[in-house]
């Protein structure tokens, strides 16, 4: 009831967290920002080292990684939980080695591959017994279409790109505007992150994401230049389709798909208007459209 006041709240921190010693009086954000980083404060460290295993495995040890709390999901692993944050923090909170102690681990490089009766146990893969596919985020999609092109800007820094210039933009997603009311719209077709939430993102299928990698002008211009690239030189079928597999799905073509991709070449050059170039620009828009070009496994 506003009209009848209850007890003063003065500035300090939950009391089940460590508290909050301050220089003067008045506690001020220095303090408080120390406070944030202090190794006896562990909840600092707990929900970072939990939205960067969320980012590299698809789900945090605590699947709720916008609530880390007494009304959140329980840790699924609370003792690796409590290491990880300790050695974050005995690393002076590097992300940078902190992410090399996750791709180097056992768990990170495990196989993606499902058996059947450890799957019936645990569908979720909350005990990670294997490694869970992850697409790309929106941002590394694009990005990697106009490196496999060679035409991504790398320039560090500088103005963000306007929504009326993304897409005759070669730079890296990271500098294009965002905001609630204006998005780029391959970006969005591949779950943008929202702009009131970001905790994590949705992983949607839906159709309009395979027209994106197949009718889109990126998608054309990107096509023509890596079959141009990997048509140098004297390249027959077989070499042109087993580089293009490696290139853009990082894997080793099987006799059925060298022989399904050959016959697809051929089909292609017998079109009206059809030639070599246009048969192998079309390929590698099928690639584009990979599973695997849009999933780490």
């Amino acid at each position: 009831d506003y009209r009848s006041r209850g007890d003063e709240v003065a500035c300090g921190t939950p009391a089940v967290l460590p508290p909050l010693a301050a220089r003067t009086s008045q506690p001020d954000r220095l303090d408080l920002a120390r406070w944030l980083v202090d190794p006896a404060n562990p909840l600092t460290a707990r929900v970072i080292v939990n939205r960067v295993w969320q980012a590299y495995f698809g789900t945090g040890l605590v699947a709720t990684s916008e609530d880390l709390g007494s009304q959140s999901e329980t840790p699924s692993h609370p003792e690796l939980l409590d290491y990880l944050a300790r050695e974050f923090v005995a690393h002076q909170w590097s992300i940078k080695d902190f992410v090399r102690l996750l791709v180097n681990s056992a768990t990170f490089r495990q196989r993606s591959n499902v058996t059947t009766d450890v799957r019936q146990r645990d569908p979720e893969n909350r005990l990670y017994w294997r490694r869970m596919p992850i697409r790309l985020e929106s941002q590394v999609i694009r990005d990697s279409l106009l490196a496999f092109s060679g035409t991504l800007d790398l320039q560090r820094g500088g103005p963000p790109v306007p929504v009326s210039e993304q897409a005759s933009s070669t730079r890296r997603s990271l500098y294009f505007f965002h905001s609630n009311n204006e998005r780029n719209l391959f970006l969005t077709m591949f779950d943008e992150a929202l702009v009131k939430d970001c905790y994590r993102r949705e992983q949607s299928i839906v159709p309009q994401q395979a027209l994106a990698l197949s009718n889109s002008e990126l998608a054309f211009s990107t096509a023509d230049a890596v079959a141009a690239q990997l048509s140098a030189g004297d390249t027959n079928d077989v070499q042109f389709i087993t580089a293009a597999f490696r290139l853009l799905t990082g894997i080793q073509p099987g006799e059925l798909e060298l022989q399904a991709s050959t016959v697809a070449l051929a089909e292609w050059q017998q079109q009206p208007n059809g030639s070599v170039a246009a048969a192998r620009s079309n390929f590698i828009r099928v690639l584009i459209n990979h599973n695997d070009f849009i999933t780490v496994r």
